[in-house]
């Protein structure tokens, strides 16, 4: 009996959850054009900007509000702290607790860092990768954020 009320929920579930899209059939809508969504690729569409919200190091992660953002080489600036110089001079394996910890405060450092530079220099947003539909050059900050480490 109890397969017999899951099986139930797990109808109804799906039911509530394709309510939306059904009203917007229904309504004669596209419901793809009504809002911009996220593609299987995980890049916001419908923004002109092409970016995927985990590539965010600090600042603005909406492309919907995006209007200076910059980029930088995240794997570069890992490498130039401390943390990860730590990792390799000691040859500590970096799936070990303290190479976990180490990593985390390379991230954190790395993330301080560009948030200062984001504020200096007036930009909204710091991304690993990010691009305009229409081409327009983004700002590489990675050599100030690497003074700052």
């Amino acid at each position: 009996m109890n397969w017999i009320r899951t099986a139930a929920r797990s109808a109804a579930c799906v039911a509530i959850a394709a309510v939306p899209a059904f009203a917007k059939a229904y309504a004669g809508e596209n419901p793809t054009s009504v809002t911009p969504s996220i593609l299987t690729t995980g890049h916001e569409v419908g923004t002109g900007w092409v970016v995927d919200k985990a590539d965010n190091i600090c600042g603005l992660d909406d492309p919907k509000m995006l209007s200076k953002p910059a980029k930088v080489d995240y794997d570069a600036l890992l490498k130039a702290t401390a943390e990860m110089k730590k990792i390799k001079d000691d040859k500590i394996d970096p799936n070990s607790p303290q190479g976990i910890q180490l990593r985390q405060a390379a991230a954190t450092r790395v993330q301080k860092a560009a948030d200062k530079v984001r504020a200096a220099d007036g930009y909204c947003s710091v991304w690993k990768t990010i691009r305009h539909q229409d081409g327009r050059s983004i700002p590489d900050i990675t050599d100030a954020v690497k003074a700052q480490l």
